[in-house]
């Protein structure tokens, strides 16, 4: 227990090191989301679709058109030849962006990795010819293009985040874009006598250095 002076109340004070002042959150590399997505696509390509690349870039990306909120808004991209400027290694010419900030679930970006990678099988064939028909036989459902998981392959899509997936690495994109934002402005804190800087919530309360012996001043 700190002894606190004469002047400060009690109930209303907060004692705070200068090591714990700052706190960092750990932060994921891109290396590890990218692997991921690998990983998903690997996955996804033994149980779904064997047709599919065995060598891709994946990545999550915006788009070249239709990033924004909008009827047409793409959630999902295939660029067939991206590089074209590796002519020995046409197995891994294709590139499937996926975009980093409207997906709910683990097992939506699945499903649109999904039919990204049945436009890589069939990428002259659009939305038509072969699409459809692979589609169906994966378990896509709907307008083929804006398909969604059907009930037997969302139910596949769950096993597979279950049983054979890592967890998805957190930190890149919204994953729940509808939830209620933040709108507490927190406030700045500074120890006047070693600087360092917290931050609260409330105006209301004393904070004490117990390293200095001093009051937090707002800044």
């Amino acid at each position: 227990m700190y002894p606190l002076k004469p002047d400060i109340d009690p109930d209303k004070t907060i004692l705070v090191h200068s090591e714990s002042a700052e706190f960092v959150p750990q932060r994921v590399k891109n290396s590890e989301r990218i692997a991921w997505l690998e990983q998903a696509y690997a996955l996804l390509r033994q149980m779904l679709l064997p047709e599919a690349p065995e060598r891709i870039t994946i990545v999550f990306g915006f788009p070249s058109k239709g990033s924004r909120p909008s009827k047409k808004r793409r959630i999902g991209e295939f660029a067939h030849k991206f590089m074209q400027g590796f002519p020995d290694y046409p197995e891994n010419s294709g590139l499937i962006s996926l975009h980093p900030t409207i997906f709910n679930t683990p097992s939506r970006v699945l499903d649109v990795l999904l039919h990204e990678m049945i436009h890589a099988v069939c990428p002259e064939d659009g939305h038509r010819r072969r699409f459809p028909k692979l589609a169906k036989r994966c378990g896509l459902n709907g307008k083929m293009t804006a398909t969604v998981a059907g009930p037997e392959l969302q139910e596949k899509l769950e096993g597979f985040l279950k049983d054979h997936l890592p967890p998805m690495p957190p930190g890149y994109g919204d994953l729940n874009p509808n939830r209620k934002k933040q709108t507490t402005r927190m406030l700045k804190y500074v120890c006047p006598a070693c600087g360092q800087i917290i931050r609260a919530a409330k105006d209301d309360i004393q904070i004490q250095c117990v390293d200095c012996d001093e009051l937090y001043e707002q800044s």
